[in-house]
């Protein structure tokens, strides 16, 4: 008997940049149940779409597919490493002209994984779909960009965001869970835009609740945030201290509720979300028996417990099920 799983979540990320910087290469690993050897291209691609701001894009295609022919990622990948041109390979002199013009297609996910002390850190990555692309029609119509188009399960009440001194910043947020092909679901978290409309707000604040099925779209920013402070002289001139933040938000321009009854393809079957949590929680739990296996064998300093691990930021702790659509 077939076990159902929730439908895949649309999940999209475009950008479209100039080539900063390229780690792709080609590397040999082993698989982790069979243990034979085999090569794959791995590594990141960093693109520029604006003054300061940066996105990274994470790659990895195995040279071989299930039939044992060369796979057209690979291939792909392959030709980004012979052909780009990055602004580090120019500053450097391995290359000469001006940086690659690329496009480029990925989805958001998180990269977890245990600090040696049983931290679980999580980030969010962009997991590259296709090879990066070249750029082909006139430079001056080619417009940089970093949007995002994703559909999920609401599993917290939108409230209004709060800087870190308490104070209202005029953007909600949206926390959701993201249906993958695992059968498993990813929490991530977005913020609107603080130029929505008081009617805008209000229809995200009354459709946008737990357990409703939504889809949205806006812009990702990640960018270094200049800050300059004046310090008062005791005499003459006043100094100017400068630092630099930096920002990394996932702003919503818009969206809109898959209602039952309109929408019902869209709509996700909510009864198998229990499922698909316990599908992350073991993910999470295989991360840990990595992380305290070679640690059974070392005897303590003193004491016998293990430090309990502390949920890190950024909604990458599992809510309980039971207060999924309860009071927040």
């Amino acid at each position: 008997m077939t076990t159902q799983v929730l439908r895949q979540a649309l999940n999209k990320v475009d950008i479209w940049g100039y080539a900063q910087e390229s780690t792709l290469e080609v590397k040999s690993f082993n698989d982790k149940v069979t243990g034979q050897p085999y090569n794959a291209i791995s590594g990141d691609v960093t693109i520029k779409t604006g003054e300061n701001e940066t996105h990274v894009i994470s790659y990895f295609a195995k040279e071989l597919t299930k039939d044992g022919a060369v796979s057209k990622n690979f291939k792909s990948l392959q030709t980004a490493i012979n052909e780009m041109v990055t602004v580090a390979d120019i500053a450097q002199g391995v290359s000469v002209g001006e940086p690659s013009m690329l496009t480029c297609q990925g989805e958001l996910t998180l990269n977890e994984f245990k600090t040696q002390s049983g931290e679980l850190v999580a980030n969010i990555r962009i997991n590259g779909k296709f090879a990066p692309s070249r750029f082909k029609g006139e430079a001056s119509t080619f417009e940089p960009k970093a949007k995002f188009d994703i559909e999920g399960i609401v599993y917290k009440a939108t409230k209004n965001e709060l800087d870190k001194d308490g104070e209202e910043t005029g953007r909600l947020t949206i926390d959701i869970y993201v249906p993958n092909y695992k059968g498993a679901v990813v929490p991530l978290s977005f913020v609107t835009d603080p130029s929505l409309s008081q009617a805008n707000k209000d229809y995200i604040e009354e459709n946008f609740v737990k357990g409703a099925s939504i889809n949205i779209y806006g812009n990702m920013v990640n960018k270094s945030k200049k800050i300059e402070r004046v310090i008062e002289a005791g005499f003459g001139e006043s100094k100017v201290e400068t630092t630099y933040e930096r920002v990394r938000d996932f702003v919503t321009i818009g969206g809109s509720l898959y209602e039952v009854g309109v929408h019902d393809k869209q709509v996700f079957d909510v009864s198998l979300l229990k499922e698909a949590i316990s599908n992350r929680e073991r993910f999470l739990a295989s991360l840990e028996s990595k992380e305290q296996k070679p640690q059974e064998e070392k005897k303590a300093g003193f004491g016998g417990e293990q430090k309990t691990q502390t949920p890190p930021p950024q909604n990458n702790a599992t809510p309980d099920i039971d207060d999924l659509f309860g009071e927040d």
